[in-house]
């Protein structure tokens, strides 16, 4: 409500208030944390690292006005978002399973939960897109190692927080 309530008072369009909110989380889940990253490592390690900038063009396609949003170049910049929404994918697929096959299931949490991941994967759409360009020409291995991340996540997660009923890790068959 407060950010609407900011929206009506400055004058800004909510679509150009949603644009700015989806670049803001992909910026704070690449660059920023890169950024942060980097000047630890300067900080404590003393280790300077440099980047030089490069020119973008929007290639031969006229007709589309989003053209300089499809090249982009492999960077480890990608690899958190991809993290991110390969983790809100499972997430949503792990809660539906649990839900579906709960001897009590618990449709308000699944609702909850599926909200905020929709949430997030709204805000990353962007990013979705121009990742997947017009040929979908992205390295393989951008994709296994946001893959293997997430994975670890989910697992990780599932070993600190068990379903209900098992605390062990590996399932609930149990020796007789």
């Amino acid at each position: 409500m407060l950010a609407v309530l900011e929206i009506k008072w400055s004058g800004i369009a909510l679509e150009e208030w949603w644009r700015n909110e989806q670049f803001w989380l992909i910026g704070g889940t690449s660059a920023h944390l890169a950024a942060v990253l980097q000047g630890l490592l300067k900080v404590i390690a003393g280790i300077e690292i440099s980047f030089t900038l490069t020119t973008k063009s929007g290639g031969d396609d006229n007709d589309d006005d989003f053209a300089d949003l499809y090249i982009i170049k492999w960077s480890f910049l990608m690899i958190p978002p991809i993290t991110i929404m390969m983790t809100n994918l499972i997430a949503i697929a792990v809660g539906f399973s649990r839900t579906i096959y709960s001897a009590i299931p618990q449709w308000s949490r699944l609702l909850g939960g599926v909200f905020f991941s929709f949430w997030v994967l709204a805000h990353l759409y962007p990013f979705a897109k121009g990742l997947m360009g017009r040929r979908g020409r992205t390295p393989t291995i951008v994709f296994v190692w946001s893959g293997l991340i997430a994975i670890t996540i989910s697992l990780l997660w599932v070993a600190i927080n068990p379903p209900a009923g098992n605390n062990q890790i590996g399932g609930s068959f149990q020796f007789p």
